[in-house]
């Protein structure tokens, strides 16, 4: 039927409106979409068009397809992408007029409930932005259902690192595979995108550091190679500058990385508690939190103090600093009654002594 195209699955219809062209997501059903655009014809035609009804009527999948086009795809992490996939499943097909608070509900109720609030509150984030980026370009013109949504309060973050004992147990045990990789996790707490997208153009064997072009905070950083993580790198033969330093397919990673955590009883640990590892030891032994930062690439102070109460000494290192700073104080040393002084009874009736106090200046 003419006015009529299929794109991506949705079909669409084309027709004029008081002058100009508009076209309109329907939705999979070829049908329904010849019905739609045999009313939008006849709307025109009597008189009864009105631009913003047919906003309500755009599908899901349409405006999300556009917002990840415009900017998801730009986002940092590639979780944000199967967060999209499983949004789509949800509310693909349906127009996002008839999305409603409750089913918006209904869905953050089923990820909480099978991963966690903080995940939740992930796919609730991207829902959102998907609605006010379509009411933005006119794609939508009602209420963000979303926003009615509450988010539920996030567990305080989680901090595990392994011991001396189950390190040790992990790099003895883990497969050859995927041993570089651990090492360089634990000798520089890399996050696992930025190891595994590694490559050789970014690491100067020669200076010992590694540079990191685009990390989390959208900041580029270098990491110093430490001896022992220079001795690994330097045996594995710098090859052309475009190759990955660690070409292991990520599923592989995945695989060797759970079977080395059950045969050396490592319980409760992801991969991204290896950065967690890295840092835990290098704040106990420098206590130099904002070395840290910039090596962790945090893009506040904030997110490197949770790291801070593991370093024993370290408060006491800067109240030391401080205490340098001020200036001297006077000794004060008192005495209670040391010197007899009885002067009867006070207004109680109970016998008063003199308060010595000795002022004394420090040599």
């Amino acid at each position: 039927m003419r006015g009529m195209y299929l794109r991506n699955k949705i079909w669409w219809i084309d027709y004029y409106a008081q002058g100009k062209r508009v076209r309109e997501s329907v939705g999979p059903s070829k049908s329904l979409a010849k019905e739609v655009l045999r009313k939008r014809k006849y709307e025109v035609a009597e008189g009864k068009f009105f631009p913003n009804r047919k906003a309500s009527n755009a599908i899901f999948q349409v405006v999300a397809d556009k917002y990840w086009e415009m900017h998801g795809q730009y986002l940092k992490s590639s979780t944000w992408k199967n967060m999209l996939r499983e949004a789509l499943a949800r509310f693909g097909s349906k127009p996002m007029g008839a999305i409603s608070a409750a089913d918006i509900q209904a869905f953050y109720n089923e990820i909480r409930d099978r991963a966690s609030i903080s995940t939740a509150n992930r796919h609730l984030t991207l829902i959102k932005l998907i609605f006010n980026r379509s009411i933005a370009l006119g794609l939508f013109n009602g209420e963000n259902p979303a926003n009615k949504v509450l988010k539920g309060k996030e567990p305080p973050n989680r901090l595990r690192y392994l011991s001396q004992v189950e390190m040790q147990k992990l790099l003895t045990l883990c497969d050859p595979a995927i041993y570089p990789i651990i090492v360089c996790a634990l000798f520089t707490g890399m996050r696992r995108g930025e190891i595994m997208s590694l490559t050789w153009a970014h690491v100067n064997l020669q200076q010992r550091l590694i540079h990191i072009a685009q990390s989390k905070s959208g900041k580029s950083r270098e990491i110093p190679i430490a001896p022992k993580l220079y001795d690994n790198l330097a045996d594995m033969g710098q090859r052309e500058p475009s190759e990955r330093v660690f070409n292991v397919p990520n599923i592989t990673l995945r695989r060797h990385f759970d079977k080395v955590l059950q045969t050396a009883g490592i319980t409760g640990f992801r991969f991204h508690d290896l950065r967690h590892t890295f840092a835990s030891y290098f704040i106990m032994k420098t206590g130099n939190l904002p070395a840290l930062q910039k090596i962790l690439g945090h893009s506040t102070p904030l997110m490197t103090q949770r790291y801070a109460h593991l370093s024993a000494g370290y408060l006491q290192t800067e109240m030391q600093a401080f205490n340098s700073c001020m200036p001297a104080i006077q000794e004060i040393s008192v005495a209670l009654g040391t010197k007899g002084y009885n002067l009867g009874t006070n207004d109680n009736g109970n016998t008063a002594n003199i308060v010595e106090l000795s002022m004394t200046t420090p040599m």
